[in-house]
């Protein structure tokens, strides 16, 4: 495999390319030209007086001045790949600070999973943190060609997108995640919502997300002895979104944040087929849950410029198809406590000792 070089943060080339913006190009062009012209300069008047007195063969001659110009191309290229090649430095100096290097297999494709989302924003999508991060021990001021995102930073689009700031809530919000926390709404949906509304739910959705209604049913039934997936893909996507911040932004450990994101993998990989089929189940519990076509919409143009344009390594992964069997109850069944309790909930609660008119 190739060195471990992600794309440049911000951008979608699989590898970075030399942005002039990332230091003063004219300068250092004008820099280069004269550094390169110096041994000409050196070599010309020299062998041009060595020739003159005769000190120097005319062949002699032309031959220094060649290699002259030849050391200055050298001096010159040498300087030009050291400038466009600042990138990949940068890069490769912020992972020497925690020695990173390629995933094993299973975590890449527990990574692969967040993938169409990182392509659209430039993420990295090869280590745990999808921005370089302070939480490696890098310090933002010893970086010149991508920002380093501070823990601070990190827990304020926590706390506005999740309101997470502790490893308590952290927890909290994982297992709430881990037994469906859209997924169980959606089933419930099926059992106690009024036949209309039901229409109009599946209808409004299946628009959000430009899937076809009957797509919006099947993921009620069981099919090919898979259990209903609901919205698994959506509930289970968050839970590798959430550890992966949560870890930049210091809430938990590199261990705490990869069991999360592992399990979550080992069932996606159980309930879907392929990675289109997943991500259309995420697209569809993400319209359900923002009910927002402008960004049901721009996930819809993720997922589209993922699958006709990413050249990322990591999409090259072959998806693997876990047995059902490893699902926990909670899948098993469809949510099926929670669609009890929210059934007895509603239901008018009788007294049927007590009549009116009845003393005895």
């Amino acid at each position: 495999m190739k060195e471990f070089v992600q794309n440049h943060p911000g951008e979608k080339d699989a590898r970075p390319k030399y942005n002039p913006q990332d230091g003063n190009a004219a300068s250092l062009g004008w820099a280069i030209l004269v550094l390169s012209c110096v041994p000409t300069l050196i070599a010309y008047p020299v062998l041009s007086r060595l020739k003159e007195i005769d000190k120097l063969e005319s062949w002699m001659y032309y031959l220094g001045i060649a290699l002259a110009l030849a050391f200055g191309a050298l001096i010159g290229k040498f300087c030009i790949q050291k400038i466009t090649g600042r990138r990949v430095a940068e890069q490769k100096k912020y992972y020497q600070t925690y020695g990173a290097t390629w995933l094993p297999q299973q975590k890449r494709e527990a990574l692969q999973l967040d993938a169409p989302d990182g392509y659209q924003f430039g993420e990295w999508i090869e280590t745990l943190e999808y921005w370089p991060c302070e939480a490696r021990g890098a310090k933002p001021s010893n970086y010149k060609t991508f920002l380093v995102t501070t823990k601070e930073e990190r827990l304020t689009g926590n706390d506005q997108s999740w309101g997470v700031l502790s490893e308590v809530s952290y927890n909290d919000t994982i297992d709430r995640l881990f037994n469906g926390m859209h997924s169980q709404l959606f089933a419930a949906d099926k059992t106690l919502m009024e036949v209309g509304a039901r229409k109009r739910m599946v209808a409004r959705i299946s628009e959000l997300s430009q899937l076809p209604q009957n797509y919006v049913l099947n993921c009620w039934e069981e099919k090919d002895g898979i259990p209903p997936q609901l919205f698994w893909g959506f509930d289970l996507n968050r839970i590798i979104e959430l550890s992966r911040t949560s870890f930049m932004a210091g809430l938990i450990t590199e261990q705490t944040a990869w069991k999360n994101i592992l399990q979550s993998s080992e069932y996606i990989h159980a309930l879907f087929k392929n990675m289109d089929d997943y991500y259309d189940n995420f697209r569809l519990g993400h319209a359900y849950w923002s009910n927002d076509f402008s960004l049901s919409n721009q996930k819809l143009k993720g997922h589209k410029a993922y699958s006709e344009d990413c050249n990322w390594p990591i999409k090259n992964i072959s998806w693997r198809i876990n047995d059902a069997s490893i699902l926990p109850e909670v899948m098993q069944n469809a949510c099926a406590t929670f669609v009890a309790f929210e059934t007895r909930r509603i239901q008018h609660n009788v007294i049927k000792g007590f009549q009116p008119g009845n003393d005895q």
